[in-house]
């Protein structure tokens, strides 16, 4: 029972690092997308300076 016990916990905090480094990850992404959004903002209004 005991191995049981340490191996439940062992994967546990497996899931637990897993996790963590997925909430990192989706912080990067949603701060990627708004630089992104900025630039598209940025792009459209150069853009819109050489409009006809």
């Amino acid at each position: 029972m005991d191995d049981l016990s340490k191996k439940t916990a062992g994967e546990a905090q497996t899931v637990a690092a897993a996790t963590e480094e997925q909430s990192a990850s989706m912080e990067e992404i949603a701060t990627s997308n708004q630089v992104l959004a900025k630039l598209a903002m940025e792009l459209r209004e150069a853009v819109n300076k050489f409009a006809v």
